[in-house]
């Protein structure tokens, strides 16, 4: 669908949910309405760590285990429309921001805003 760059501001509840460590400015929504977990385990400085955000602001983290039996990597998922998944990017060492993904049917609502 479509991917808009945010503010700090708009995503500061988001982010406190999630990734409360994180300082940048850099901050995306897709409203895809799907996610694809990949690099989920380090490989060529390079990783992203995935939160899910419930509607009541409940927050859960992915936890990747070794990579040999990891069964998210490349996996993609279908968003139900009362969760945010958050991504948290480094690519080869250099923090590459924020990106929420988010159902569709809550675009009219960020597009505006």
């Amino acid at each position: 669908m479509k991917t808009v760059k945010i503010t700090r501001k708009q995503a500061e509840p988001v982010l406190k949910a999630s990734f409360p460590e994180y300082r940048g400015r850099t901050i995306r929504v897709d409203f895809s309405g799907t996610v694809c977990f990949h690099d989920t385990n380090w490989g060529d400085g390079s990783r992203n760590y995935y939160h899910g955000v419930k509607a009541d602001g409940t927050s859960k983290r992915m936890v990747v285990p070794a990579p040999w039996v990891n069964p998210v990597e490349g996996k993609t998922m279908l968003i139900p429309s009362d969760v945010l998944i958050v991504e948290h990017s480094i690519f080869c060492g250099h923090d590459c921001g924020i990106t929420i993904y988010a159902h569709p049917q809550y675009a009219p609502k960020w597009l505006t805003a």
